[in-house]
């Protein structure tokens, strides 16, 4: 005889414990709905890749004491369609546009606080004190007064539909057996994408994507995008890329957080040859960091060198303290002859590269809050903006690499976080927020949005699952 696999109801049912699970939860519950979270992580791990980030926010705002840069609703439309080359949903980011001050003031009044993000940005942006770690805990916090049940150390494994096709429930392992979750209102699919699962990544990202630094949780493998294409949700976004960041190489490969290095546009990359290779200067920071890190690791041996003088370090020792994320001290020396013997580059060849750079760089006026136009000229590899002659003592060396944090693949939805059918319609009870929703990213990533879409959309699929219950 059969087991029978025990049932336990409830309104709205949510897959995965970062910022876009939480947001739902949380609005679901101030809806009234009976929630249920279901966390693949044990309580010390939870909160997803939310939890390993710095989780900073970037939304259209004022300069203000957290930033010295603002933007505009419609500058944030454009910058983010001009990252994804215009392939990016615009609905869904007018919608991320619309809702993003409404969110970062309801985070607020969670009790989240607030403090200085990164330096040198293109739009205004702020981080929550304590960073990723502090923003899940206070939100789970807040669930635990509200009664939520979170079942920690559970996956969930399947999708659970009636003859209409509507989504009934979920399936979900726990540590003691097998759990039918049936509800009321509906499913919402937050579990993170595919960057911790090696089988996946090798299957749309590449065959060398098996051995790769780890930014986020190893929980993160992919489960919610298999059972929903399983029920004919339709694939979106771009399955063939992720985010990344140019970290630092000697980075722990398995979840090693933030350990970039975060204001390389100031300085140069220098290649295991001694040679520049790509324009550091070409865009902000915040919206070239994914793209150059991927150019890294498709370089050569996927490993090249940060290289600063002295000038950067000591300018401005708040912004340099704030944009180095690595613990690892930079190599360092007192002559760019000394330096690369140090990291093991052909010390003439690197000698001469950042000499000629160094008279290549023209006039003009340092400023690193805007595109500043100080340039150089007549090299193979021009830089665009923020080209100084590295001519100060000492010189300094990161070695950096690329690593993976989320995938951009996803599935298709409509601004009220429905997933969408192959057939076209929406899926009845099924809704998706954070990594797993597709149509956002594209080829680049648009610096401190992925925070801010997965509370963006949990909101709106907490709000729609909660209202839809019978």
């Amino acid at each position: 005889m059969l087991d029978t696999i025990p049932e336990v109801e409830c309104d709205v049912a949510v897959i995965g414990g970062g910022i876009a699970g939480l947001s739902a939860a949380i609005t679901a519950m101030h809806e009234g709905a009976e929630v249920i979270l279901l966390e693949k992580a044990p309580k010390l791990q939870r909160g997803g890749n939310t939890a390993i980030a710095d989780a900073q926010i970037r939304y259209p705002h004022e300069s203000d004491e957290y930033c010295p840069t603002g933007q505009t609703k419609d500058d944030f439309f454009n910058a983010f369609m001009r990252v994804s080359r215009g392939r990016a949903n615009k609905e869904l980011i007018q919608t991320i546009v619309d809702n993003a001050a409404d969110v970062v003031d309801w985070l607020t009044e969670l009790g989240v606080q607030w403090e200085k993000g990164y330096p040198n940005v293109a739009g205004y942006r702020r981080q929550p004190v304590g960073g990723g770690w502090q923003l899940v805990d206070t939100l789970y916090k807040h669930l635990e007064r509200g009664g939520v049940h979170v079942a920690y150390g559970t996956s969930a494994e399947k999708l659970l539909t009636n003859h209409t096709g509507r989504v009934v429930g979920v399936r979900a392992l726990e540590p003691d057996g097998y759990t039918d979750v049936k509800t009321r209102g509906g499913v919402l699919i937050a579990s993170g994408g595919f960057e911790a699962n090696p089988e996946m990544r090798v299957r749309y990202l590449g065959r060398f994507m098996d051995n790769v630094i780890l930014r986020g949780t190893r929980y993160n493998t992919g489960e919610g995008l298999k059972m929903a294409l399983e029920i004919g949700a339709m694939p979106a976004g771009q399955w063939g890329d992720f985010h990344s960041a140019v970290l630092d190489a000697r980075s722990t490969p398995f979840e090693c957080g933030v350990t970039a290095i975060y204001i390389f546009q100031l300085g140069l990359f220098i290649d295991e040859d001694g040679e520049r290779f790509l324009d550091e200067g070409e865009d902000f920071r915040d919206q070239t960091y994914v793209k150059f890190s991927k150019a890294i690791m498709n370089h050569k041996s996927g490993v090249v060198f940060n290289v600063f003088d002295n000038k950067v370090r000591t300018e401005d020792p708040d912004a340099w303290k704030r944009a180095i994320r690595t613990s690892e001290e930079p190599y360092e020396a007192e002559t760019i002859r000394e330096l690369a013997k140090i990291i093991n580059v052909p010390p003439e060849r690197m000698e001469q590269t950042i000499q000629a750079y160094n008279s290549a760089c023209q006039p003009g006026t340092f400023d690193p809050l805007r595109l500043d136009g100080l340039c150089t000229k007549s090299l193979a590899v021009n830089k665009s903006n923020w080209a100084r002659p590295l001519d100060t003592q000492p010189f300094l060396a990161y070695p950096v690499t690329g690593g993976i944090t989320f995938t951009f693949g996803g599935l298709k939805a409509n601004t009220n976080a429905q997933v969408i059918h192959t057939s076209g319609r929406a899926i009845p009870g099924l809704y998706v927020a954070g990594e797993p929703m597709g149509e956002l990213y594209y080829y680049n990533y648009m610096g401190a949005t992925s925070v801010l879409r997965g509370a963006v959309f949990g909101r709106i699929a907490g709000q729609h699952a909660a209202r839809g219950r019978k």
